[in-house]
């Protein structure tokens, strides 16, 4: 295997000073961690300025990939370092003002890389060092831990062979700085790069492959352990997932803040090689702002709105009507569209997404879920011969209206035609299995949300300690509409105030009940105890999660409306390790188990009566809740954790 770097009798020496470098001798092979350790001042950076040929030493050669690098000039050293290097310092060096896009992208730009090939590569960079979810964050915004992960995702971007890391975990905590060498062990061993890096600490040094030390100019070998990796040519670990099968998923609004499950879903096939494409049938703006909370390696494809050109022209000309052979079943399909658009514009859509997957060379049409994204699939499936799958959850407006016929003969047609039809929650499952024909029971299928938001490592141990010394705090996180049954919860929290318990609640979220939630909140006096945190960015609600003793899901049902499914918000507090309070809703009943407390709908008082005791801060009882917290935890796993593999599964009969 040949080595990626040779370094041979490297001299250095500035005017006026001792020599630095005194015939260093250095060999680098694939996949290798080097850390080069030693006091301050004793040349390391100077070392590691020469090898990355930002400095020249006075004698020696220096071979990296096999190319004599000191007999380059300066532009084809310059085009060589671009290509082949990354440099990541001890400061971060970003720029304050920009996103962390803005940032890992200026090497893509330097490079002259094309504009559709730069937001994958980004989000591929970023996913290595798990901060996609900041992407469009401004980076002074950053801790300085994330800003150092950042400039990591920076050196990473051009997929170099070689990276060079002067003192890298310098001005990090602990838990941060065994994330990034871990971060640094998986890409060297997987992908052939080659680290080179400068540090103080014994305890970074661990994490490398071989340790050397500089010792008045020469390099001294205090271990070298050089890893078996597969391959000698390096691999390029921003190319995404090998593709099986290209396919589109298709939203109403697939770019909602709250969207977040569509999202994780298909974050989960595309990792599987099995998502290419998404589309999103609303209207977008003209800025993009909505684009804010979208963080997947896959441009969006706007077919609404003013960004729609293509499905404008088609809904002048009055393009996409239904074939004769099959416009009754359009006729039917139309009552599942009901106030979701007009049929013309459904229509125009369709044809814009036959022809677009046409030309994409999409395989299959994903509708995931809502009113609007089902019928135009089936439409555009229609014209194209595309085959395409359903999803229905618990918020489609149809599902309301499942005791009329004609929305039961739209269902029917929609589900005959259809590849596969992934339901979201049991409840869904049972309410439309009794409505079809017996023969189409086989294609569905309950899959559950997967988890939206897991503890990273250096945050588990966090998520189960509670603190005797703070007010306990409650969380409860959602859409504020009437069926999440927030109005339940301050009910309960008025009672917890009248028998002298002391606590702060937060709610967050936004929604159409916002403005009268506050305004009972106040008529209770309960404004002192809870604050409505409003829309948090999902990036952040791991925060939320980790300060909070127990999480609220106190959801209800009404007449006419469609009952919660299993909250997102649920999912994620169970894997926070935190303990928690549903209502006896089916899906969330099924969810939380025996690992949390579950209560009658819209019963106050027994609310109150359950987390009452979860706010004692005796030792006792803080145990409980940490074992409480820690079988949630577990209990979310075992259900959630299979999920990917679930939905890969729907695509199977289109793999070869």
């Amino acid at each position: 295997m040949a080595p990626v770097i040779v370094a041979r009798d490297l001299r250095k020496r500035y005017a006026g000073f001792a020599p630095v470098l005194r015939g260093v001798n250095l060999e680098v092979e694939p996949g290798e961690l080097v850390a080069i350790m030693g006091p301050s001042g004793c040349g390391k950076s100077t070392m590691l300025h020469v090898l990355g040929m930002l400095h020249a030493p006075d004698s020696g050669t220096v071979q990296i990939l096999g190319k004599d690098v000191l007999a380059m000039n300066r532009e084809e050293t310059s085009a060589f370092r671009r290509d082949n290097v990354g440099f990541i310092m001890q400061q971060s060096n970003l720029f304050d003002h920009s996103t962390v896009f803005e940032n890992v992208e200026f090497p893509l730009i330097y490079k002259n890389v094309p504009d559709s090939q730069r937001w994958p590569r980004v989000i591929y960079a970023l996913e290595l060092v798990r901060l996609s979810s900041r992407v469009h964050y401004a980076s002074n915004r950053l801790s300085g831990g994330e800003q150092q992960r950042v400039a990591i995702a920076r050196a990473m971007v051009n997929n170099p062979r070689i990276l060079m890391a002067d003192e890298p975990t310098g001005a990090l905590d602990q838990n941060t700085s065994r994330l990034i060498m871990e971060n640094f062990r998986k890409l060297c061993h997987s992908g052939g790069v080659a680290l080179v890096m400068v540090t103080h600490d014994a305890k970074m040094a661990e994490y490398c492959d071989s340790v050397y030390t500089l010792e008045e100019g020469v390099l001294v070998c205090q271990r070298r352990q050089i890893p078996e990796i597969s391959r000698t040519d390096g691999v390029d670990l921003l190319s995404g997932p090998d593709i099986r099968l290209h396919t589109a998923m298709v939203a109403d609004n697939f770019l909602r803040p709250e969207g977040v499950a569509g999202r994780t879903a298909a974050h989960l096939l595309q990792q599987k090689g099995l998502l290419t494409h998404v589309a999103t049938l609303s209207g977008g703006t003209l800025l993009g702002r909505e684009m804010e909370s979208y963080s997947l390696p896959m441009p969006v494809c706007h077919m609404g709105g003013i960004r729609a050109t293509n499905v404008m022209k088609a809904w002048l000309c009055g393009s996409g009507a239904p074939k004769k052979e099959y416009a009754q079943d359009a006729q039917a399909v139309k009552a599942i569209l009901q106030g979701a658009c007009s049929v013309r514009w459904a229509r125009a859509q369709a044809s814009e997404l036959a022809a677009w997957a046409a030309r994409e060379g999409v395989q299959c049409l994903y509708a995931a879920a809502g009113s609007q994204a089902p019928a135009v699939c089936w439409l555009a499936s229609k014209a194209s011969g595309i085959p395409y799958g359903l999803e229905v959850r618990s918020t489609d407006s149809w599902l309301s209206r499942l005791d009329k016929p004609a929305v039961v003969a739209g269902l029917a047609v929609l589900v005959r035609d259809a590849l596969f039809v992934r339901c979201a929650s049991e409840t869904v499952q049972q309410r439309i299995l009794p409505v079809l024909p017996a023969e189409y029971a086989s294609k569905i299928r309950f899959i559950p949300d997967p988890v939206t938001l897991m503890p990273m490592d250096e945050e588990v141990s966090i998520c189960q300690v509670h603190e005797a010394s703070k007010l306990p705090h409650i969380l409860a996180s959602g859409a504020l509409e009437h069926r999440k049954g927030y109005d339940v919860l301050l009910k309960a929290l008025a009672r917890l105030v009248a028998l002298g318990r002391e606590f702060r609640c937060t709610i967050a979220g936004t929604g159409p009940a916002a403005k009268e939630l506050k305004s009972q909140a106040k008529a209770m006096g309960l404004l002192k105890y809870v604050t409505f945190a409003g829309l948090v960015p999902h990036a952040n609600m791991n925060s939320l999660y980790m300060d909070a003793d127990v999480f609220v899901a106190p959801g209800v049902s009404r007449q006419g409306e469609s009952a919660d499914g299993i909250p997102s918000a649920l999912a994620e507090a169970m894997a926070f390790f935190l303990p928690v309070v549903a209502s006896d809703l089916p899906d969330q009943k099924w969810l939380v188990g025996d690992a949390g407390h579950i209560v009658p709908a819209g019963d106050d008082a027994a609310l109150a009566n359950v987390i009452e005791p979860l706010l004692d801060t005796e030792s006792e009882a803080m145990k409980r809740r940490t074992q409480l917290g820690q079988k949630a935890h577990d209990r979310v796993v075992s259900l959630l954790g299979s999920v990917g593999d679930d939905l890969s599964g729907l695509f199977r009969p289109l793999l070869k």
